[in-house]
């Protein structure tokens, strides 16, 4: 079965940010706004097999996106 994060068409996929392990992309907006992935780009099962380096920079991407989130949809 193949996985569909590393089988993303990178072309047609809404990539909001690029880093070096991982990458952000805009879910289906029509489903819930805001909602956001951030996926490595190396193929794990478990987030225990990733990295150090490749964990810490997808906290990175998720504390940089909460933010951003949190100011346009928060409700106060």
């Amino acid at each position: 079965m193949d996985c569909p994060f590393c089988t993303i068409d990178k072309l047609k996929t809404r990539i909001v940010k690029n880093y070096k392990h991982c990458f952000v992309v805009l879910s289906n907006p029509r489903l819930v706004d805001g909602h956001l992935l951030v996926i490595p780009k190396r193929h794990v099962e478990k987030l225990s097999q990733l990295t150090k380096v490749e964990s810490s920079e997808i906290i990175k991407a998720l504390t940089e996106f909460e933010e951003k989130l949190l100011d346009k949809y928060s409700s106060g």
